[in-house]
């Protein structure tokens, strides 16, 4: 009776330990392995955010190593349109100066898997925020800095957020 309760201790860890394999493809599919990253598009009069949004997004699915990112025949096409951004003022001196902002932006992503003719994220919404202070940080700057969190955020929804 202890031999089999020690063989049952020893499958149970063993079933324990396979359950905490780590695969670096998070849960993607099978089968896919490239991507494109369309232009993305803007209903925002901020100009230029499109663009460096889809040219971090890429640089960042590039980084991130888990898809090819292609231009001809990708398994998956990675597509967003902006839908907000605003900068509004947070908080103010005793003398009523703007100290701090609030920057938000807000993104529709979608994913498509080519093979199969569907999506694997469809229209969903992606918003992030960040506060900065324009004594030490100019707006340029802090737009930068957001759009690198939403893009990281856009990448992490499509590898491993579905």
């Amino acid at each position: 009776m202890a031999t089999l309760a020690c063989k049952y201790m020893i499958f149970m860890i063993f079933a324990a330990l396979m359950g905490c394999a780590y695969s670096f493809r998070g849960s993607l599919p099978p089968g896919l392995e490239t991507v494109e990253v369309s232009q993305f598009r803007s209903s925002v009069t901020e100009y230029g955010l499109e663009t460096e949004l889809t040219s971090i997004v890429t640089e960042t699915m590039v980084t991130d190593g888990r898809l090819a990112v292609v231009t001809a025949n990708p398994d998956t096409r990675v597509s967003g349109r902006v839908t907000a951004f605003t900068r509004s003022a947070e908080e103010y001196t005793g003398g009523e100066q703007v100290q701090r902002y609030r920057l938000d932006l807000r993104v529709e992503i979608n994913m498509e898997d080519l093979r199969n003719e569907g999506y694997l994220i469809r229209n969903e919404t992606v918003a992030e925020w960040i506060l900065y202070d324009p004594a030490s940080e100019s707006l340029a700057q802090a737009r930068e800095r957001l759009v690198r969190e939403v893009a990281g955020e856009i990448v992490q929804k499509c590898l491993s957020g579905w």
